[in-house]
């Protein structure tokens, strides 16, 4: 995968926690240095942050690491081994159905998932591994295809450290954590091998008890003066139980404490293995070849229950949910440069291969253990993207980036389950579908140190498998997004960058596969509208400030103005804070983070409560060791991390009038449950520590 910016001077940087070098004084009849640098960015909106800037953050879970990019919220709600939750620029992506995550241009999100479609687990990663976070927002970029519609972030990994390290940390609900990172010194070669184990019990009446581990070795070597090869071998287990998502009528009447549960048996574990090698080379006349091949195995065992006793008052609800998959891809990309008639071009041309193999399931369960099978299919998922896209720079103050991207698709799925006995029931089949995508981006620079910004672009994300297949109620197989923006960039006083943008985002479906309840579920198109603003402030050389604003709005198209809100589509996100590095070696950050009211049902009749989290971090830095001490949630606020409007139902509800106000009774012929807002708490007040040493 390319990455999302290339970069040119003059134009503007980022300055999150920019490193500023002296100017070099020219003398006279010096040689001459042509110095190479990447162009400009092609969206106000994106960006690259480095790991000076989100290392400063607590980063108690890895995905952490992402809320230093703009307008990028994550949560948990089911245990610290399930995907997160991905809010941005309006969409509630669920665990990435709308936001595509790459490690190393690895592709992350999973097709056709057991618990729902682009499911994109980062809890297997290191914190301390990545050097940076791309980011590339809207569907504006050739060289992503599924799951690119909000955007697509990418994690790169560090080649090489100047030094071995091991960590042991600690601290609030028994959480602890051991880390080692050997960087041996081998003539020729950049080996990297790092390991962490990390526990907790969360600050739930049901202790967490999380376990996780994970490994990471990568070699890079130079074979030429032109070319470099990289093989990274990565591999993680976990286990972990949950609390789920507690009713809040329950809770404010007193009857069940807010870190408490329903079902003490929620949880799952999950593994991942991945092994890819990475090829690139510098051609002649500046251009470059890079591949990158790819393998991963996977398995995800997840245990919820959302409804509590609303399907079987009996049993309980409880559903298991398997997923089991081999995956494998190539990428290959090719970009020259060229002059002519004074205007320059970079051309890029790649292709990207994706095969899934899948097994998946979802099974009824008392406590884990299985009572009857609802979904058993094996689906055979490929796709093969082509894309070219021609940057243009016209003169030094007008450049323009153009491309086009194909993508086809195959599906086949072998229902286990299929009722073969009665017509039009078809849930096995054979399905393929294409989308021809076409990017267009202006940038124009006439004004010193500033740059104006037009994009324009379809995407698409892919739908499940075995809903596109299904008769009578199949939907699109890839869903059509088509996005605008208008943005600028400015950096003043040589200290003060910053940045904005307008946005506006067509979805031609909101068609899911629900794998909760192994059906589809159909909505219709949508559009979401918002801004988004970012300052970088370089107060003293060692001193930084930043702060980001996103304001959105996601609406069903029909209808329109009629109760047609998005359900938990997020309205508004505010972050910043105040960051130091001090020659000395003590470095720390204050940050806060706010996310707006947000409606929770498409009536708006419920409503996800926002929430202000203070945070921040100090630290020492000497030659051979390092210490820092995390605390989350400050102020200690009450907050809710995930909330979700669900009908549940308890042994104790009995009929429409055990609902009590703020709720709503569901079902048609018989009582179902209630219709409430259920949630996930958010830690309290706590602190980590750790310590390192360097060797």
């Amino acid at each position: 995968m390319e990455p999302p910016e290339a970069v040119s001077a003059p134009a503007p940087q980022p300055a999150a926690a920019p490193e500023v070098a002296p100017p070099t004084e020219l003398k006279p009849n010096a040689l001459e240095t042509t110095v190479t640098a990447r162009r400009s960015f092609t969206a106000a909106s994106s960006s690259t942050v480095r790991d000076r800037d989100f290392l400063l953050r607590p980063h108690p879970r890895p995905v952490d690491i992402l809320q230093v990019v703009p307008g990028l919220y994550t949560n948990q709600h089911a245990g610290g081994g399930k995907a997160n939750q991905y809010f941005l620029r309006g969409f509630d992506a669920d665990h990435g159905t709308d936001v595509a995550l790459f490690v190393d241009g690895v592709p992350v999100n999973m097709v056709s998932h057991a618990h729902g479609q682009g499911y994109a687990d980062l809890n297997w990663i290191i914190p301390e591994l990545i050097e940076k976070v791309e980011v590339a927002k809207g569907p504006y970029f050739a060289q992503f295809g599924d799951f690119a519609t909000a955007g697509a972030i990418n994690l790169v990994t560090r080649r090489n450290f100047e030094k071995s390290q091991v960590t042991f940390g600690g601290g609030s609900f028994d959480t602890w954590r051991g880390l080692f990172i050997a960087a041996p010194e081998v003539e020729g070669w950049s080996p990297i091998i790092a390991g962490q184990v990390y526990g907790t019990n969360g600050p739930f009446e049901n202790p967490e008890r999380l376990e996780r581990f994970s490994l990471f070795s990568q070699v890079t070597r130079a074979v030429s003066d032109r070319a470099t090869v990289s093989v990274t071998l990565t591999s993680y287990g976990s286990g972990w139980n949950a609390s789920g998502q507690i009713p809040l009528r329950e809770v404010e009447a007193g009857r069940l404490d807010r870190f408490g549960t329903i079902d003490p048996t929620e949880g799952g574990n999950s593994q991942r293995h991945s092994l890819y090698g990475t090829f690139r080379v510098r051609t002649d006349g500046d251009g470059e070849v890079s591949v990158l091949a790819y393998a991963v195995q996977y398995r995800l065992n997840l245990f919820s229950n959302f409804t509590f006793f609303s399907r079987d008052p009996e049993n309980g609800d409880m559903i298991e949910q398997h997923d089991a998959r081999t995956l494998g891809g190539l990428q290959a990309s090719y970009r020259f440069r060229r002059q002519w008639r004074g205007m320059g071009f970079e051309t890029t041309l790649g292709t990207q291969l994706r095969t899934d193999s899948i097994d998946n399931s979802l099974f009824y369960d008392r406590e884990r253990e299985r009572l009857s099978t609802v979904v058993d299919a094996s689906v055979r998922e490929g796709s093969l993207g082509l894309y070219a896209q021609e940057d243009i720079t016209f003169t030094p103050w007008l450049r323009a980036v153009l491309g086009v991207r194909g993508d086809l698709f195959g599906f086949d799925v072998d229902d286990h389950l299929e009722d073969l006995s009665t017509q039009e029931t078809k849930t096995s089949g054979v399905r393929q579908a294409s989308r021809v995508s076409p990017k267009a981006s202006l940038v124009f620079s006439a004004i010193p140190s500033t740059e104006l910004y037009l994009n324009a672009g379809g995407g698409f994300h892919s739908n499940d498998a075995r809903g596109v297949v299904r008769e009578p109620d199949g939907v699109t197989p890839l869903t059509r997004a088509r996005g605008y923006e208008l943005g600028a960039r400015t950096r003043l006083f040589d200290a003060l960058d910053l940045a904005g943008s307008v946005f506006l985002l067509d979805l031609d479906s909101e068609l899911v596969w629900v794998g909760d309840e192994g059906t589809t579920e159909a909505r219709g198109p949508t559009r979401r509208r918002g801004l988004e603003a970012e300052a970088r402030w370089r107060i003293l050389p060692w001193l930084f400030a930043d702060a980001d604003l996103t304001v959105s709005r996601a609406t069903y198209v029909e209808n329109a103005g009629n109760a047609n809100a998005v359900a938990l589509a997020p309205t508004l996100i505010i972050g910043g804070g105040v960051s130091a590095r001090h020659p000395s070696g003590i470095y720390g950050r204050v940050g806060v983070i706010h996310l707006g009211d947000r409606p929770a049902t498409e009536d708006r009749f419920l409503t996800a409560e926002g929430f202000t989290r203070v945070d921040a971090t100090v630290g020492y830095r000497a030659t051979w060791f390092e210490a820092t001490l995390g605390l989350q949630n400050v102020l200690n606020t009450e907050w809710r991390e995930a909330q979700f409007a669900n009908v549940s139902r308890l042994p104790s509800e009995t009929g429409p009038e055990s609902c009590p106000a703020g709720t709503r009774s569901a079902g048609d012929d018989s009582f179902e449950g209630c219709e409430d807002l259920h949630f996930t708490p958010g830690a309290p007040l706590n602190a980590q520590a750790s310590l390192s040493f360097f060797f």
